[in-house]
């Protein structure tokens, strides 16, 4: 991965390292497995409408983001409920790092059952680009590792190499 790519790239795991490094809050389950659950004193989320209206642009990514994340996480799409990801339009790369001013950053969860209807969920990161179409092909599955001295799904390679 060359030029522009590769800054896109570097500056989406940066930005989600930095975005995702507050999501630890103490009194948390470990996120370090591949599926989560609900606590059992706290009710499974439900879906609700935005706020406001969406912007096209927005809707348009969303709806391309509940076919690209449940499809490409880690997880059976067919057990997949409902997925709620960040506002891309909120979440914009900044263009001097990526090239562009229609490049977005997102975390989607994605609400999913078991084959028991055991409720559980999914995080993943999306990277897409308002101009392109599709804006995305491809979310990858978020686990947190902050503090862990390897990664527990894959093997890692110096990168300084």
């Amino acid at each position: 991965m060359n030029g522009p790519l590769r800054r896109i790239g570097m500056a989406a795991l940066a930005l989600s390292m930095v975005a995702l490094s507050g999501c630890a809050g103490a009194g948390q389950p470990p996120a370090g497995t591949a599926s989560a659950t609900s606590s059992p004193t706290s009710p499974a989320p439900t879906r609700s409408a935005p706020a406001e209206p969406l912007a096209p642009r927005d809707a348009d990514a969303l709806a391309q983001l509940a076919d690209v994340a449940p499809r490409t996480s880690t997880i059976d799409p067919a057990l997949a409920d409902w997925t709620e990801c960040w506002l891309p339009s909120d979440h914009l790369l900044p263009a001097e790092e990526v090239g562009n001013e229609t490049t977005w950053a997102v975390i989607c969860r994605i609400h999913w059952h078991e084959e028991d209807g055991t409720a559980r969920y999914q995080d993943t990161n999306c990277t897409g680009d308002f101009a392109a179409q599709p804006m995305l092909d491809h979310c990858y599955r978020w686990v947190h590792y902050d503090l862990e001295p390897v990664f527990e799904d894959h093997p890692a390679v110096p990168a300084d190499t």
